[in-house]
Parts: structure tokens; sequence; C-alpha cells
């Protein structure tokens, strides 16, 4: 049984597009969090979180990180615009973030990307 914040399999980042995203992306950083992306015309918006083990020591601190960021952006799907692959990088301050603080943060880089739809 799926979790209902779980990213589909066509939303998540194959390793050879997140090779591509780093050599070419477009990046946006905010304070604690970088988004670097590509418009890829012809695919569903797609996402990696990428949380170092020097940000957050522990595994279950790096996942409970990306499964907050994974419901973020589960929750903005339907307003996203289609042909975005996006790898999410969460930096130093962001394992004490509150998730509202999170939430801001990703929807102000999302914004600054232009990855939102005009109409909603």
């Amino acid at each position: 049984r799926l979790l209902k914040s779980m990213l589909q399999k066509n939303r998540r980042l194959k390793k050879e597009l997140i090779a591509k995203i780093l050599r070419q992306g477009r990046n946006f950083r905010g304070q604690n969090i970088s988004l670097k992306y590509i418009a890829d015309s012809g695919q569903s918006a797609s996402f990696a979180f990428i949380v170092s083990s020097k940000i957050a020591r522990s595994a279950v601190s790096r996942n409970k990180l990306k499964r907050r960021c994974r419901a973020i952006v589960f929750k903005f799907l339907p307003r996203i615009n289609e042909g975005y692959s996006a790898l999410i990088f969460l930096e130093k301050g962001s394992p004490e973030m509150k998730f509202s603080e999170l939430e801001m943060e990703i929807t102000k880089l999302l914004q600054k990307a232009g990855f939102f739809k005009l109409n909603l």
C-alpha cells in the first residue's frame, strides 16, 4: 500500500537524469536549500532530494528530511508545470527547520524557478 504523500515512480529522477542535471542544470539558492533543475519537455515533473551525511549524520534524520520534502512537493504537484526535472539539496540549517519553514523555502525556490502554473 502506497503512502498518500509518496511520489509516483514517474515523478522520481533516474540516475542518468540526475547526472545530466548536475552537469547542465540551472541553480537557485535559498537560505538552507538549493534547487538545480532542467526543463525537460515531454516528461512529467520529477524530483530527487539530496541530503549529505555531513548535514545530517544519522540516516534516520536524513530520511526524515527527505520524507518532509517529498510531502511538500507532493502537495504542490497539481500546481507544478510538467516538463521540469529538479534536484533539491538540503544544506546546513535544514535539519533544524520546522516543517512550515521548510515548506516556505521550497515554495519560494519553486516559484523563483517558474515551476508553478499561472492559472492556479
